[in-house]
């Protein structure tokens, strides 16, 4: 989230010159313009947001699956070396 807000503040940055090379503008395009980039900026921090919130969610759902699979491995292991027959130490 924050990454979105800083890259916005950037762009606007950058754009402030790019602007004063350029004819002047109404008061009312530059407020068009305003209201775009707030728009913008609110649309990638929700996306943000959402995926802060997604992301965590998947790696935990992840993880149990591995542990699941690791317990049966587990298990299987167990059931390898208790069917191997046993030598005896005959001599």
């Amino acid at each position: 989230m924050r990454r979105t807000v800083v890259m916005g503040i950037v762009l606007a940055g950058l754009a402030g010159p790019a602007q004063a090379q350029q004819a002047p503008a109404s008061p009312e395009a530059d407020t068009r313009e305003l209201l775009e980039a707030a728009r913008a900026t609110a649309k990638a921090t929700r996306e943000n947001v959402e995926y802060a919130r997604v992301v965590p969610d998947i790696l935990t759902q992840i993880l149990a699956k591995l542990d699941k699979i690791e317990d049966k491995l587990d298990k299987v292991e167990e059931a390898v070396k208790d069917s191997r027959p046993r030598r005896g130490n005959a001599r």
